[in-house]
């Protein structure tokens, strides 16, 4: 596959941090290359609007516009742009608020290494199957198997409560199903489609124990709309239904 690089932009109003993050990001992945560094998420805007960019990293707290109204802003726009988040603990359910708006990931302040060149990998993996240049021999060539099924499950553990199936995988991941299910498989011994549901059913096991939840809201909390369905798979999960499991709490 031909050299190719990722154009990231940081949108920080402080100077030094802003600066020490893009440092970090041409360090962690050399296919990322940092174009341009904003203070604040207006002038980031007017710079998408006329230049290829794919990744935005944005503060949440600046003047002028800030974070979460830039990724709205990206987000109606229907860019095909991966945005992520920077925040600090305070502003971290702030944070969580922008998961509708698309964001890819967001990242404690300071920044942890090991972190962002995890998320950058996410991205890179991303983006590469979005374009033309999404080979399945850079699938397997770039990618160990533990690093591939570590995808998978990091993405079920972030969108369990959305639909997921296979070509959901596929598709947001960059490898074809039938990849996907025989790496899988060879690594962790099941399908990826038996592990979405053992872990949802785990989580259903835990709010089972609050009981304020009704059943119906713990199927919809871990992405089941048919509560029969769900009580279905908990029973083929653990041989017992969701109400038999709460009463022998």
């Amino acid at each position: 596959m031909s050299e190719y690089y990722i154009n990231v932009i940081v949108v920080e109003d402080e100077k030094r941090i802003a600066k020490n993050i893009a440092k970090h990001i041409e360090q962690s992945n050399p296919h990322f290359k940092v174009t341009n560094i904003f203070s604040n998420g207006s002038d980031a805007w007017d710079y998408i609007c006329t230049q290829p960019i794919q990744v935005v990293i944005t503060d949440i707290s600046m003047p002028v516009m800030d974070g979460i109204k830039l990724v709205k802003r990206i987000h109606e726009s229907k860019k095909i742009i991966q945005c992520i988040i920077l925040t600090g603990y305070a502003d971290f359910s702030y944070a969580q608020s922008a998961l509708r708006y698309g964001v890819t990931d967001y990242l404690l302040k300071p920044i942890n290494s090991q972190e962002l060149c995890q998320t950058l990998k996410k991205i890179e993996v991303t983006l590469l199957a979005a374009s033309d240049n999404m080979l399945t021999t850079t699938s397997e060539n770039n990618y160990k198997p533990e690093e591939i099924v570590a995808l998978v499950k990091e993405y079920i553990q972030n969108h369990y409560a959305d639909e997921i199936t296979l070509n959901t995988l596929s598709k947001n991941l960059g490898f074809s199903s039938s990849y996907l299910t025989k790496v899988f498989n060879k690594v962790e011994g099941t399908t990826p489609s038996k592990f979405i549901r053992d872990y949802r059913m785990n989580i259903a096991k835990q709010l089972l124990q609050v009981p304020e939840n009704s059943i119906n809201s713990v199927s919809a909390a871990i992405g089941y709309s048919d509560p029969f369905h769900f009580s279905k798979s908990f029973k083929q999960t653990f041989g017992i239904s969701p109400t038999e499991y709460r009463n022998s709490l």
